[in-house]
């Protein structure tokens, strides 16, 4: 009995992690967000040179890598803001049995939940506890790629951003 107990503890302790992993992508996720509404809030505040640039007829080749640098600029912001806010929207595999998992527990009443918890024998809490590991470790994987995504896009486009606001600065 004492040695499955050393590994439920074990398997607590390694859901902690996972949850702290999700914790950690959402974080990582949110700053890129702001960033990058910021970043195009300070471009729009710098744009009107450029869009005096633009609304000069016929373009010229200045004037279309103008176009092309602002359309990937925007892009890859909008591709940054988009995978980091998928971030917060991770794909949740449920069985809906689960007494450990808050979306289980919540579709049960309460007389369900109270006579299935008292119930419970240590191998379902640990069979239960390693479904909810898998799962949590599976959400934590998918939101760290996300991440990692967002924060390649946002250096591409923070590297956009800096051109544009060169091309800005040079023109006006």
């Amino acid at each position: 009995m004492a040695e499955r107990e050393e590994r439920i503890e074990s398997h607590y302790q390694s859901l902690a992690r996972a949850i702290d992993f999700t914790k950690a992508a959402d974080a990582k996720a949110a700053p890129v967000v702001i960033l990058h509404v910021a970043l195009i809030g300070a471009l729009a505040f710098r744009a009107a040179p450029l869009f005096d640039k633009l609304s000069q007829s016929p373009w010229e080749l200045c004037e279309v890598a103008l176009v092309a640098l602002m359309a990937l600029y925007i892009l890859t912001a909008l591709g940054a803001i988009g995978v980091a806010g998928w971030v917060f929207l991770p794909k949740t595999p449920r069985d809906r049995k689960s007494l450990i998992y808050f979306e289980d527990i919540a579709v049960m009443d309460w007389e369900t939940f109270k006579s299935e918890s008292k119930g419970l024998s240590s191998k379902t809490i640990e069979q239960q506890l390693l479904q909810q590991i898998f799962a949590v470790s599976k959400i934590a994987s998918q939101k760290m790629r996300k991440v990692k995504c967002a924060l390649i896009l946002s250096g591409v486009a923070i590297v956009l951003w800096g051109g544009l606001l060169i091309w800005g600065i040079v023109v006006s």
